[in-house]
């Protein structure tokens, strides 16, 4: 099965066509669906794509309709957000709930679509349990399900400290796997983002959040929204920068010249690197004006410098590793001489 996200006491995870959430070491299907060859997931002819599971009570600010203790399943459809509930205890759905906390069981479904000649009940209250994020509801919907929707579909507006380490709940990487992981992940994974500063990755004038994780062995670009300063977890994908970068394939290993796995494998070296948190991002810029922008890393006990190229999407292409003088030769050699300073 792969992890969609584990939040609290539940797992949601898909394997073939069904949903299953995890509670307490219980699984239960909780739903059959079709998958797209972009990822997103049909029922009935209604696109959704899961978020989050989560197990909610009265004291979570929701409705004293909504069922104690059940699971909440919530996802993003294109923008706008849905949320179905479950018995924890078998795994039946129980019903919707909609944006005023207001729960809709499936009996008071099922005469819905009595009332409305056979008509699916989701035609009759789909303006009451979509959560679009143009008309107002957002908001609505922020406040009775913060604790999935924060750490899972968006982290809010925080300062964040240079070298400090935050939780990034929600991060994915390109394919949508929650921390680049297929499995659980641990708390302490989650927990040991360290920011190091913003740069321009992909050379488009916007400055994005670096984070790097010594639990994981990866590196994290996140923009902030103009105005909210909040980070989208759902910007991962081929138009969004918000993501755990990739894994690369060193070209000398693709030649030939290096053996895959070894020392001299830039990528295994940078991973390395990064799991016992020995580099500090620098600076960015296309210092040989190709079009491709590079962010240059120093490692923490001096001895290297690392040179990565980025895709125009913010991924990464490949990296190496130079010396002081290399590093100053191929920026003096293009013009950069100054930036020299800025990196040493």
């Amino acid at each position: 099965m792969d992890l969609i996200e584990n939040k609290g006491d539940v797992a949601l995870y898909h394997y073939g066509s069904t949903i299953t959430a995890r509670y307490r070491n219980n699984d239960f299907t909780l739903v059959g669906i079709r998958w797209n060859q972009t990822g997103d997931a049909y029922q009935d002819g209604i696109g959704w794509r899961p978020i989050s599971a989560e197990i909610f009570n009265n004291s979570s600010g929701i409705s004293s309709d909504f069922p104690d203790g059940n699971i909440l399943l919530l996802w993003e459809n294109r923008g706008s957000w849905q949320a179905l509930s479950f018995s924890s205890e078998n795994g039946t759905l129980l019903g919707l709930t909609d944006i005023y906390g207001e729960f809709w069981s499936n009996l008071e479904m099922s005469n819905l679509e009595k009332d409305h000649g056979g008509t699916d009940y989701r035609d009759q209250i789909v303006e009451t349990f979509y959560f679009n994020e143009n008309d107002g509801s957002l908001e609505k919907m922020i406040s009775l399900f913060s604790d999935i929707y924060y750490g899972v579909a968006k982290e809010s507006s925080k300062e964040y400290s240079l070298s400090q380490e935050y939780e990034l709940g929600g991060i994915k990487d390109f394919d949508g796997n929650p921390h680049a992981n297929t499995g659980d992940i641990s708390a302490e994974a989650k927990q040991s983002y360290k920011y190091q500063g913003t740069l321009d990755v992909n050379n488009d004038g916007v400055k994005e959040a670096i984070f790097t994780n010594k639990e994981t062995g990866r590196w994290v670009t996140a923009r902030t929204e103009e105005g909210t300063g909040e980070i989208d977890y759902t910007d991962h994908g081929s138009d969004g920068i918000t993501r755990i970068v990739g894994i690369y394939e060193d070209p000398l290993v693709k030649s030939g010249d290096v053996i895959a796995g070894s020392a001299h494998d830039s990528q295994t070296r940078f991973q390395n690197d990064l799991l016992i948190d020995n580099l500090i991002v620098k600076t960015s810029g296309d210092y040989d004006g190709d079009g491709d922008q590079e962010v240059y890393w120093k490692t923490t006990d001096g001895t290297a410098y690392l040179r990565a190229l980025m895709h125009s999407d913010g991924n990464i292409q490949y990296a190496n590793y130079q010396s002081e003088e290399q590093m100053t030769a191929y920026l003096t050699a293009n013009g950069f001489s100054s930036t020299v300073s800025e990196i040493i």
